[in-house]
């Protein structure tokens, strides 16, 4: 098996939604300053970058990292659908509609877009964003445990409270419901090689107390 990595390299850079603190990375030890050793501070905000929600984010009572099993992150029947998703651009239930069948069978929906050729410029801040009637659709999918991106977040900034909702509906879980985590700003540019995962595994830095973290995505696929 092959293995390739879908979620970008962390930097003080990493793009943020707006108001979020941006990452610092800075270094402590350094050959250059004299000293026998490297050593590095890393300060990540938990939702910069590519980076897993989980139920706390939007549910008091929710799950938090530190309650997942590590074999909560391996999803074994991924799938890539291709919709459209310009700047502002709603992804309605309508846009998923024609995937039904391939999203029902699934336990990892990635959603390219083609957004990510905006990365790095102020319209990567003006993202498409999914709708309730989009996050009602995929609730309906009894297997489904995640939606990955390949654009900033599910919500637009210019609709706070919209995304806000579709957050907290994806997020919701009980015995009766399961939460879908939400896993934003991925690479989904080679998505004919992403087509092919056989599993994808979406690794976070296991950290107490947090609500979502960034995480390292990588696919399995045959050579």
């Amino acid at each position: 098996m092959k293995y390739y990595r879908i979620s970008y390299t962390h930097a003080d850079r990493s793009p943020r939604f707006p108001g979020n603190p941006a990452n610092a990375i800075k270094p402590v030890l350094s050959f250059a300053a004299g000293d026998g050793c490297s050593a590095w501070e890393v300060t990540l905000f938990t939702h910069n970058g590519s980076h897993i929600d989980l139920p706390h984010h939007y549910h008091a009572q929710g799950r938090r990292l530190v309650d997942y099993d590590a074999g909560e992150f391996v999803f074994e029947r991924p799938v890539l659908v291709r919709v459209s998703g310009g700047p502002g651009e709603a992804i309605t239930a309508a846009s998923l509609a024609p995937f039904e069948a391939a999203i029902r069978a699934s336990d990892l929906l990635l959603l390219s877009t083609g957004f990510w050729a905006h990365r790095g410029s102020p319209l990567y801040a003006d993202n498409p964003f999914l709708t309730l009637d989009a996050a009602r659709f995929l609730k309906g999918m009894p297997g489904l445990r995640a939606l990955g991106i390949d654009f900033l977040s599910i919500t637009n900034p210019g609709r706070k409270q919209l995304g806000d909702e579709v957050h907290r509906l994806l997020l919701r879980e009980s015995e009766e419901e399961k939460a879908i985590l939400i896993i934003e700003d991925l690479d989904l540019s080679s998505d004919g090689l992403v087509a092919q995962f056989r599993r994808v595994f979406a690794v976070p830095l296991f950290v107490e107390g947090v609500d979502g973290m960034p995480c390292t995505v990588f696919g399995e696929y045959a050579p």
